[in-house]
């Protein structure tokens, strides 16, 4: 936001919350365009992280460092090109550490939980994180307050990842000749690493006055790469090997690092600064119907027509998210029309 609302004081307990802006078209297309990319991350994961069947492919904590070492260069390039800091401030430092360890901890547990479990359902059950934004956005930091329709939007877009997961369940079976099949531990897993995305996402958020969109990504890339390399050597020394790479692993590592840690987060950080959170994060109810359609494309996944279903459900949610309300008017404390 160009001006974060600060914590509210006893005598602004009356004071309504700041409404967003509304987002224009092309920035709907962009935050669209995003998720489409964002829907293909797990199927590249699952082509970088070491198969057991296939015995190529690495450890899940040398991805994600390899991942954000690619997206930090990427960064460096972008804070370049948008003129934003390379440097930070002392009094900078501390939140660029919390972010860099929200993010190796947000990204450990998503290389994990695909690692463990399959395409389809990595890409539904990451994407709850937006459910953690909603809980927080509304009910604690009221930065974002949802009408009801608003409400309904939410809830029509989690139908819809719950849809897809019960009718991905009955189509994983060996005999459908799928590459991946689920497991619940990796499934809970994925869970946890959606709480620690919409944490780390508020985070930023609340950051983003007091340093550069550009400069925070950067170091916070930066620094988990810190945690990703320590963990690694410490966890995962012995399980990396240069004839365990081939060429599908290195254009998966490039995906994951260059086109979604460093493009889609430096988009993501760049719009967060105007439109809230929620706002932008219900878009990433697409990614299902995108990642799904990755993932039969290329892991062989089956793709089943119930998925437009899924689709109007997104778009209707997305659609009443995205509603405005009416206008508060200032003159007499009533909403306007």
């Amino acid at each position: 936001m160009k001006n974060e609302a600060p914590l509210v004081e006893p005598s602004d307990a009356l004071v309504p919350p700041r409404r967003n802006p509304p987002l224009p078209v092309w920035i709907a297309v962009v935050i669209v365009c995003t998720a489409a990319l964002w829907g293909g991350n797990p199927v590249a994961a699952k082509y970088s992280l070491f198969s057991e069947t296939t015995g190529i492919g690495l450890p899940p904590i040398t991805v994600s460092g390899i991942r954000f070492l690619l997206a930090t260069l990427f960064m460096v390039f972008w804070c370049r090109m948008v003129r934003s800091p390379l440097s930070i401030t002392r009094k900078q430092l501390p939140a660029c550490l919390i972010a860099g360890t929200l993010l190796a901890a947000q990204i450990g547990t998503f290389s994990y939980g695909v690692h463990l479990s399959n395409s389809t359902h990595t890409t539904i059950l990451i994407n709850t994180f937006i459910i953690w934004i909603l809980v927080f956005e509304h009910f604690i930091s009221r930065h974002h307050r949802m009408t009801t329709p608003q409400i309904i939007g939410c809830i029509l877009a989690a139908a819809s990842a719950l849809i897809t997961i019960l009718l991905r369940d009955k189509l994983s079976s060996p005999s459908t000749g799928t590459h991946d099949l689920p497991s619940l531990f990796g499934d809970c897993i994925m869970i946890l690493s959606a709480l620690l995305l919409a944490a780390k996402i508020l985070f930023i958020k609340s950051q983003l006055t007091k340093i550069d969109p550009g400069t925070l990504m950067l170091w916070h890339d930066l620094i988990g790469v810190v945690w990703f390399v320590m963990i690694a050597l410490l966890l995962e020394r012995d399980q990396v090997s240069v004839q365990q790479v081939d060429a599908e692993v290195v254009v998966g590592l490039l995906y994951q690092g260059v086109i979604v840690g460093g493009l889609c987060f430096a988009v993501q950080t760049v719009l967060l600064k105007t439109y809230s959170a929620t706002q932008i994060s219900v878009f990433s109810f697409l990614s299902p119907v995108f990642g799904i359609t990755a993932a039969a494309l290329f892991r062989s996944d089956p793709l089943s027509s119930w998925i437009f279903l899924s689709l109007g459900l997104v778009a209707a949610g997305i659609y009443l998210v995205n509603r405005q309300g009416p206008r508060y008017n200032k003159s007499n404390g009533t909403d306007a029309e």
